[in-house]
């Protein structure tokens, strides 16, 4: 059984670079170790008692934070049990894009159903999830402390019952959720394929199934206490032949072919390009407000780069555009529109950035590095000051 220890020895395991940059650690208190020694003797002094939770609105969802460095941690620390207890884990994105990719090749005549869970962190009773713990008698008397801590801050102060976004331990609790309802869909006999991405769900089955097996669905998630998001950018519901739909950051597009395998472009979605232009508009704002060019260059640089997440035997864990959309089959093209955007952005008067200046941001390209598959090297503590600007993008 693993030890439920809120000691430092198990707090180290759980501290990321971006937990560095967001509480300010080395300003703070000199090093990392020197904040995990406050911690562990702030917890000793105060018991596993959240101070007063905040709040704040982002894209138009209430999202909860710790308001201590030492209550982020404990909630951090309770996730990492809860996970490794329960053997939580997410599914593989690119696993899941390159099997759905794989199968609308095919050219037998199927239905997809893309569906996404409406609110779903705010449907999933929190209580709900701690009823099952103290069920289980798994989590330590210190684990359903905190939890129910957690618990009473949100009732109490915000009349909140469901899973708190912004809180490190959500995911986790979602994904334990659903699992249920995975094992509902693998069991059903109209399901050719599916595969869940968090709440991002995709089903194939028959054109004659397709409107027993939707009526299934809605009821086991009324049964949850959940539903299906009707919107049109959030369902997808048609023949194989022609499916025209966006799916974990891309936008897929099949054609039919006569005697031939359907033929699937795939592209990075809108909402992805969106987003990457705002952390561009967010990185341009601040060196006009804080000037400097060598920050804003790096951060450039780390959008557009191939980063080398974590080094393994079998090979290096690596993130970026050019691996994260690896799947695409433009070549990339869809990236010129940054390009564009970021060359029209540097000329942009309210940026005030000289001729100079200008000329040495202009000559990174998110599709030239996209294509070569330019690699970039950052450290953890480079890594912390170039993502601190895009806290909420």
């Amino acid at each position: 059984m693993l030890k439920q220890v809120f000691n430092k020895e198990q707090l180290s395991k759980v501290i990321s670079s971006t937990d560095v940059w967001r509480w300010d650690l080395l300003s703070k208190f000199g090093d990392v170790d020197a904040s995990l020694e406050q911690t562990i003797g702030y917890w000793k002094t105060n018991g596993l008692y959240l101070s007063p939770i905040k709040t704040k609105v982002v894209n138009g969802k209430t999202v909860f934070t710790p308001s201590r460095v030492e209550d982020a941690f404990a909630i951090k620390l309770l996730d990492r049990f809860i996970r490794r207890i329960y053997k939580v884990r997410q599914s593989d994105r690119n696993r899941i894009v390159k099997q759905v990719l794989t199968l609308l090749k095919d050219s037998g005549d199927y239905h997809i159903l893309r569906l996404d869970i409406k609110n779903c962190y705010e449907s999933i009773s929190f209580e709900k999830m701690i009823a099952k713990f103290q069920d289980d008698l798994i989590l330590s008397p210190d684990c359903i402390k905190l939890l129910n801590n957690t618990n009473q801050q949100l009732k109490n102060g915000f009349g909140f019952h469901g899973l708190p976004r912004g809180l490190s331990i959500s995911p986790t609790l979602a994904e334990l959720y659903l699992e249920e309802l995975d094992k509902k869909i693998a069991s059903n006999n109209d399901v050719i394929y599916s595969a869940r991405y968090v709440d991002d769900i995709i089903l194939i089955t028959t054109a004659s199934k397709k409107k027993k097996l939707e009526i299934d669905l809605n009821n086991t998630l009324v049964d949850m206490g959940l539903e299906f998001n009707e919107s049109e950018n959030k369902k997808f519901s048609g023949s194989s032949k022609n499916a025209n739909f966006n799916y974990l950051g891309y936008s897929i597009c099949v054609t039919a072919k006569t005697n031939k395998p359907n033929q699937v472009d795939v592209t990075i979605s809108k909402s992805k390009i969106n987003k990457i232009k705002s952390k561009i508009l967010k990185s341009l704002y601040e060196n006009n407000k804080n000037k400097d060019l060598k920050m804003l260059k790096r951060r450039i640089e780390f959008l557009s780069l191939l980063k080398v997440v974590k080094k393994g035997r079998n090979g290096n864990l690596l993130a970026g555009i050019a691996h994260n959309y690896q799947y695409s089959t433009d070549n990339f093209e869809s990236l010129k529109t940054i390009d564009g955007f970021l060359i029209n952005q540097l000329n942009n008067s309210r940026f005030n950035l000289t001729p100079l200046e200008i000329a040495k941001i202009k000559k990174i390209s998110f599709y030239g590095n996209a294509r070569k598959g330019s690699t970039g090297k950052f450290t953890r503590k480079q890594t912390a000051n170039i993502m601190q600007v895009w806290k909420h993008v």
